[in-house]
């Protein structure tokens, strides 16, 4: 059991970050905090998600937590290219509002056209109620299929067990009274963590009404619709 804490310190944030951009990555599994794709992004380009990343955990800090939102891992559109979880391109400029953040959290890419939103991400950000839950994910790096750099996978049980540590680190600090698990490789994590979670069916492969609808009885404090009893998606 996670025994949380109460400092939201610069330092505790750093840790995480010094603790994501150390992880390895594999041939299937992006780190997006230490490697760049260099056909759409500079050099420079993790160390620009690594700021993001620290500006916005440092907003929630200073905003407080109720809530944790636990994801699955970063698509191809999402925190692959901006460090933030749940966050593309194009909602950068949304969550920098939200959080006040001046200047605005930055893009890390080249490219100037707009971008693809994964629909996962549409469904979150449409179902978030006005006080922002924290966004995080079980796995911080992009999993893919092998040479296929942009096809997104399910991570591992080991990738799992890998990113447990930098997760432990989040509950501690922040401490949030509950966790919606969004999806079943999320409740895998969130597993033994001491918090309670919600299960809600992933919004993808055709999940997305009833997401909706566990979303809605999670922020009503209602008990969540009966899940299957597979641990697999969906």
């Amino acid at each position: 059991m996670i025994v949380p804490s109460t400092t939201f310190g610069r330092l505790s944030i750093d840790a995480i970050l010094e603790r994501l951009a150390a992880l390895p990555g594999k041939a299937d599994l992006f780190n997006p905090y230490a490697g760049f794709d260099a056909e759409i992004e500079d050099a420079d380009a993790p160390a620009t998600r690594r700021r993001n990343l620290q500006r916005y955990l440092a907003a929630m800090a200073d905003r407080g937590v109720s809530d944790l939102w636990l994801g699955e891992a970063p698509s191809r559109f999402g925190a692959r290219r901006t460090g933030v979880p749940f966050t593309g391109d194009g909602r950068l400029a949304d969550l920098s509002e939200r959080l006040r953040l001046d200047p605005p959290l930055a893009r890390a890419t080249r490219e100037t056209l707009p971008t693809p939103e994964s629909g996962t991400s549409r469904q979150i950000w449409d179902a978030m109620p006005a006080t922002l839950p924290l966004f995080w994910n079980a796995v911080l790096f992009h999993p893919h299929r092998g040479v296929l750099p942009l096809r997104n996978r399910t991570p591992t049980g080991t990738e799992i067990a890998e990113h447990r540590e930098v997760l432990e680190m989040i509950v501690a600090i922040y401490a949030p009274r509950r966790i919606l698990c969004i999806g079943r490789v999320a409740q895998r994590a969130a597993d033994g963590l001491g918090i309670p979670a919600t299960y809600v069916r992933h919004p993808a492969q055709g999940g997305a009404v009833r997401f909706r609808a566990g979303v809605a009885a999670f922020r009503d404090n209602r008990p969540p619709a009966a899940a299957p009893p597979s641990l697999n998606r969906p």
